[in-house]
């Protein structure tokens, strides 16, 4: 009787040779499949003259400036404000300052912005740039009249 460690050896034997057999024949399949292919060539031109530092880049060019720190009854930018005066009718926030510009949403009686622009005088009105601290979108610019400054503990 044949022994079965012998039978396994041989079959694992045969297994390695058809492996290696299939390999090296995938090989040289390869190896003949990029022998055919294009080869790109490469040519490298010299650079006649290196370029330098344009002088026109090295000219400083001023930058704008920060606008002052203004405060007019307590409202400055940085600062908290809330909706007031408006009896509940809420006040309309406009994209731009002034009465004829577009508005943008309405904001409720007693809601808090944050100022992050302004002052800007139009149309009879001192006009603030207003942003909800909760949600940038609700953002515009909204006359001082109907604005009450909190107070500055309540203050960034």
């Amino acid at each position: 009787m044949i022994n079965k460690k012998v039978i396994l050896g041989a079959i694992l034997v045969v297994f390695v040779c058809f492996l290696y057999l299939f390999l090296w024949l995938n090989g040289l399949s390869y190896r003949q499949q990029s022998a055919l292919l294009p080869k790109a060539k490469l040519t490298v031109i010299a650079a006649e003259v290196i370029p330098t530092v344009d002088s026109r880049f090295l000219q400083l060019t001023p930058s704008p400036t920060a606008q002052p720190f203004i405060e007019v009854n307590g409202i400055a930018a940085g600062y908290y404000v809330k909706i007031s005066g408006t009896e509940g009718v809420g006040l309309r926030i406009r994209r731009e300052p002034g009465i004829s510009s577009e508005v943008v949403f309405l904001g409720n009686e007693s809601e808090v912005f944050t100022v992050i622009g302004g002052p800007i005088e139009k149309d009879g009105f001192l006009w603030w740039q207003l942003t909800a601290p909760y949600d940038n979108s609700r953002s515009g610019w909204a006359s001082a009249d109907f604005l009450a400054a909190l107070t500055e503990e309540n203050q960034p």
